[in-house]
């Protein structure tokens, strides 16, 4: 276990050098729904050690989004994803807690649609968006554990 930080520290470096932010935003939201996923097939399961792996990377990943919100740049659409990361930050502790997996699903579902509106900012498929990532600041190359 001791490696793990290293590995998410050199994951961090390398989806940093070999993609564009708005792609790193998007595997970031990849990366908290298939965990908070993950938590939820944990709680039904019976494996609380799992689940609270599982649980702790989902919100590790939505307090970085939530770190990285720039709300000079981002404006109203930047406290708009604040207000939905304590949200679902929330919903998590709660269904943690009370070993609920609808509700972790739930928090799960919460991020999908935010997430494909970043897939289609990057993709340029949906001009009428209002911006091109600058609700949040350079994602940052350092992991957390």
């Amino acid at each position: 276990m001791i490696a793990k930080p290293n590995a998410l520290a050199s994951y961090g470096r390398v989806a940093n050098a070999e993609t564009d932010r708005l792609q790193q935003i998007v595997m970031l939201y990849d990366g908290a729904i298939r965990f908070l996923r993950l938590a939820a097939r944990s709680i039904e399961t019976g494996d609380l050690q799992t689940k609270a792996e599982q649980t702790n990377r989902a919100l590790d990943v939505i307090a970085y989004l939530q770190a990285i919100l720039d709300f000079e740049r981002g404006g109203d659409v930047a406290r708009t994803l604040d207000h939905l990361y304590n949200q679902v930050a929330a919903l998590v502790l709660r269904a943690s807690a009370t070993l609920d997996a609808e509700t972790m699903r739930r928090a799960a579902d919460l991020l999908v649609p935010v997430r494909d509106a970043w897939c289609q900012i990057r993709s340029g498929s949906n001009n009428s968006l209002p911006l091109n990532g600058e609700a949040f600041s350079a994602p940052r190359a350092t992991a957390q554990p």
